[in-house]
């Protein structure tokens, strides 16, 4: 069992905001809901779980605070259901104040930092920060539709604010509300596995909570490292670029903006990084998928829904990455043949050579860059 003072702190004050319409004082996580949900079921508390027949407590007064009209709640859920971020939790505390008040809002800002603090703790004080940060905020936040932190921090202040409330109904002192809380969020729970002997594992809950948000970025962490989905992969794939497909050379065989008759790694990574945040550029500016792209790229397939923004810049970072550093000035000069290239305008036979070349440097790169954009 681990202190969380601040945790105490917004629990107590939530539920002192208490009148007479809403015994139990305000419902915290409703700041968290947004509307509609996506067809997404919304996870409920398991009151079994958490009153246990052996705490003796008082049914009337859990019934009061398991019953959702005893609290009181955002009054105007947020209309969209984006990714939920670190500063999605901090834009909920912002509601929070604005109905509430300015103490509430910093209350649950503080407990938030604390529960995360905390959840690096369970996570191991030996593991690097850099997957403690995945583990937590989410490998691949599209597909996560949540990051696994922000579903911890919701689903412990539901279950903190539900015992706590229940104990309060009951009679019982701050104090000894909050220790049930704790014996709560310690309290032995099934995590999922399975002993040695077939049985069902036990741990304590709030770890068992954190297992359960973080399970996906955990298997994915694994699956890429068994699978070696290092930069090793990266730089295999600009490898295979066969020197035949770079669109911007001349009659006698050179490579430009390069000058030269080989075609290096770094080309190729600073290429493909700037077509791929080329692609992103304009489906951001025009709309998403709908706006349509350049028709090189669209004839590629890169108005595929694989191919969103966010994803295809951390695919050209990732690729930019692996290959090495470019000199910016190659990078100016990259850039100012792939807009000539993709303008409607002519007279220059080299880009003119280019134009035609283009869609098959782009198709190779679609097939090819597709394979990383789904292992990762």
């Amino acid at each position: 069992m681990q202190p969380a003072p601040q945790l105490e702190s917004v629990l107590r004050l939530a539920f002192d905001a208490r009148d007479p319409a809403h015994p139990s004082g305000i419902s915290l996580a409703s700041y968290f809901v947004r509307a509609p949900t996506r067809g997404r079921r919304r996870s409920e508390l398991e009151r079994e779980l958490l009153f246990p027949a052996a705490l003796e407590i008082d049914e009337r007064a859990v019934g009061i605070a398991l019953d959702p009209a005893s609290w009181r709640s955002c009054a105007a859920p947020r209309p969209t259901v984006p990714v939920a971020t670190r500063e999605w939790l901090a834009e909920a505390a912002l509601a929070l104040g604005r109905a509430e008040g300015f103490p509430a809002m910093w209350s649950l800002l503080r407990a938030t930092s604390e529960l995360e603090a905390l959840a690096q703790r369970l996570l191991g004080p030996r593991t690097p920060r850099a997957i403690i940060r995945q583990v937590l905020h989410g490998v691949d936040a599209r597909t996560l539709r949540a990051e696994p932190f922000a579903a911890f921090v919701v689903r412990v202040l539901k279950i903190a604010q539900a015992v706590y409330a229940a104990f309060r109904h009951a009679g019982l002192s701050h104090q000894a509300a909050w220790t049930a809380v704790q014996d709560r969020l310690w309290a032995p729970y099934p995590t999922g596995r399975r002993t040695v002997a077939g049985g069902a594992a036990m741990g304590a809950y709030l770890p068992s909570l954190l297992q359960a948000a973080s399970g996906h970025a955990r298997r994915r962490l694994r699956r890429n490292a068994e699978a070696r989905r290092t930069q090793d992969d990266a730089r295999a794939l600009l490898a295979r670029l066969s020197p035949r497909l770079w669109p911007w050379n001349d009659a006698a065989g050179r490579l430009f903006p390069q000058g030269e008759t080989t075609l290096s790694p770094e080309m190729t990574g600073l290429c493909f990084f700037v077509l791929l945040t080329q692609t992103a550029s304009e489906r951001r500016s025009r709309g998403g998928p709908s706006g349509g792209l350049s028709p090189a790229f669209e004839e590629a397939g890169f108005a595929a829904a694989e191919w969103l923004p966010d994803r295809t810049d951390d695919l050209a970072i990732r690729l930019l990455t692996a290959a090495g550093m470019a000199s910016p000035e190659m990078l100016e000069a990259l850039l100012q043949l792939v807009r000539a290239t993709l303008s409607s305008r002519s007279g220059d036979e080299r880009i003119e050579r280019a134009r035609e070349r283009l869609p098959e440097l782009l198709r190779w790169l679609e097939e090819n860059g597709r394979e990383l954009l789904e292992r990762t």
